[in-house]
């Protein structure tokens, strides 16, 4: 019954938001300032922009999309693009050594063709396929880089602080352009605030660590999912990215304790907790896939879900 109606749930759980927003840069917004066309106005570049601190709210969270603010109708496109995000330490600024700027963290958060629709004074995001975990301390470099692109994309500007690279041979260029603080494209993170972070080793007979954080549901229940799929499970327009199978229902289902350590329980005052699960010593389960989530419960909130994780996934090595 407790799987069932988890899975419930789940699926009734409409018009729930997630504790999310968005974190601009120089300003919120996207119909004021003069337009711009780079980087977008090359075949081939590489862009670093940094997001200051000042700016991110102070709060670790998990950076799920980036936008620019775009001043015309338009679709720009580059047959390779690559999006790598990275922390900078508040002292810091930006090198022109582009690998210099992403020494801390850095993650890949988007490769592959592009396709990037743009509307007329709007935040457009280029479409993010993994996230970045911010630490809630540092700056924030973007870097930007495709060859092939085709199309161009006019954004409003503001004082925003970058450096370049453009023409051929920019994609895998080591060395940028001087730094520059002018105007340049406005910028947008959009965050979540619950966030499930994996650690730990994802062997048959080790321990992976889950680490949950949702800062705005302190002192609430949670309840974490595994699966061997990503579903997607429809939640109004949303969707949680579990599937269910047999492995969500062990997992939920509390019977299996010893594997699925503290899958159920409370968040701390800072809103967070720490759940384990622990693979069995079965050499058979190398190279099985296996994701996670995890929903916060509150009775007053619809169909008792406050919010819902990012889903993060591990291969048992």
């Amino acid at each position: 019954m407790k799987v069932l109606g988890f899975c419930a749930v789940l699926l009734l759980a409409a018009g729930v938001p997630l504790a999310a927003g968005d974190f601009y840069h120089p300003d919120s917004s996207a119909a004021a300032g003069s337009l711009t066309s780079f980087p977008w106005n090359s075949a081939e570049a590489r862009y670093h922009t940094l997001f200051p601190a000042t700016a991110l709210g102070g709060k670790p969270c998990l950076i799920t999309d980036f936008a620019f603010a775009t001043g015309a109708a338009s679709t720009f496109t580059a047959t390779q693009c690559e999006i790598t995000l990275a922390h900078l330490s508040t002292s810091g600024t930006l090198s022109t050594i582009f690998a210099t700027n992403l020494q801390k963290d850095a993650t890949v958060v988007f490769s592959g063709p592009m396709t990037w629709p743009c509307g007329l004074d709007q935040w457009s995001p280029l479409g993010f396929k993994g996230t970045f975990p911010y630490n809630g301390v540092d700056q924030i470099v973007v870097e930007v880089r495709f060859t092939g692109g085709a199309g161009g994309v006019s954004c409003r500007s503001g004082n925003v602080l970058y450096r370049m690279a453009s023409g051929a041979g920019a994609y895998s260029t080591l060395y940028a352009s001087l730094l520059v603080s002018r105007a340049a494209p406005k910028i947008r993170l959009t965050y979540s605030e619950t966030v499930l972070a994996l650690s730990g080793s994802p062997t048959p007979g080790g321990t992976v660590d889950l680490d949950l954080l949702s800062t705005a549901d302190a002192g609430l229940g949670y309840q974490l999912g595994s699966s061997f799929g990503t579903g997607p499970i429809p939640i109004d327009t949303r969707s949680l990215n579990l599937s269910l199978d047999a492995l969500l229902v062990l997992s939920v289902g509390g019977n299996l304790p010893a594997v699925f350590q503290n899958y159920a329980g409370l968040l701390d005052a800072q809103g967070q907790a720490k759940a384990k699960l622990a693979i069995p010593n079965l050499p058979i389960l190398k190279g099985v896939r296996i994701h996670t989530a995890f929903v916060t419960l509150l009775a007053t909130a619809p169909s008792g879900v406050a919010h819902i994780s990012n889903t993060a996934t591990f291969t048992i090595l």
